[in-house]
Order: structure tokens, then C-alpha cells, then sequence
């Protein structure tokens, strides 16, 4: 090989390593953050679906209000929590706590949705009650979103 073919080879394999870290880098700079879990404290406000068979997964979406520290104003969102049939349900004293409860959550966009379109069908004390008409339970709120509002979603992290 010439000296002019290993210079130009040299010069493509410095641009092939520069794209290389550049993808890489925009790639998961923006993937962490959303793959973190953070502690904050929740409150059940409703119980949206319930699913929970004996075979796959179980799950269950609530609307929440979620603090990350005491000082921060509590954020609606829409709460998913995911697990295998062999775990159980949270319990009604979880769900009921005036208080909230503490544990770990992940922000997931993919599910955010507006408040409008997020079924609300009873209280989350009482995640089996069977509805014969159309669900339209009202949780009590400080602030209740507009239908328009987009509440983010975040999924629980039990380890």
C-alpha cells in the first residue's frame, strides 16, 4: 500500500470514529434521563383500567399526583405500574393513604395522553368495582386539569 492510501485510510477511520461518537452521544444524552428512576411521593386521585389475568403481566393505570420533594407543587400525571401475575395488587391502604406513599418512578412519554381521553372509573380505593354505565368518575383536586392538558407518564419501578 502506498503512502497516499494509508494517509487517506487514516483520514477515513478518524471521520468513521468521529460519526461513531457523535451518534452515539446525542443518542443517549437524550435516553438517560428518561430511563432513570427518581423517588417522589404519590397520591392515587382515581383508578383509570385494571388488568390482571394469570398469564403475562398485570396492569393498572391510575391518575396520580406525584411530588419529588416536599417543597415542589404536586404534578397530575398518569401513573402506570406494570408487574408479573405472581405480584400483587397495591394494597386499598396505599391507595387510600391521605398521605401518599414513597417510591421509585420513570418518566415514559410514550404514554402521556391528555386528561380528556384518560377513563376515569372509580375510586382507587376501589380498583374492582365493576362499572355497568359509562365511567365517569370526578377525583377531588386542588387544580383539575382542562381536558386538553397533556398529563406525562410515568411508570412505577418495584425491584
Amino acid at each position: 500500500m502506498s503512502q497516499e492510501g494509508c494517509v487517506e485510510f487514516a483520514r477515513l477511520g478518524r471521520l468513521v470514529v468521529i460519526f461513531a461518537v457523535i451518534a452515539i452521544s446525542t443518542t443517549t444524552a437524550g435516553a438517560w434521563p428518561r430511563k432513570s428512576a427518581h423517588k417522589a411521593r404519590m397520591g392515587f386521585l382515581a383508578t383509570s383500567t385494571l388488568t390482571r389475568g394469570t398469564w403475562g403481566r398485570n396492569e393498572a393505570t391510575y391518575l396520580a399526583e406525584l411530588t419529588f420533594t416536599p417543597e415542589s407543587d404536586p404534578l397530575s400525571i398518569c401513573l402506570v405500574g406494570s408487574d408479573g401475575n405472581e405480584v400483587p395488587p397495591l394494597p386499598r391502604a396505599v391507595l387510600n393513604s391521605a398521605s401518599g406513599t414513597t417510591s421509585k418512578v420513570r418518566c415514559d412519554s410514550d404514554c402521556d395522553r391528555p386528561y380528556g381521553e384518560l377513563i376515569l372509573r372509580t375510586t382507587p380505593s376501589d380498583p374492582m368495582a365493576i362499572v355497568h354505565e359509562r365511567p365517569q368518575y370526578q377525583p377531588r383536586m386542588d387544580r383539575k386539569p382542562r381536558p386538553i392538558d397533556i398529563l406525562p407518564c410515568y411508570r412505577t419501578v418495584r425491584r
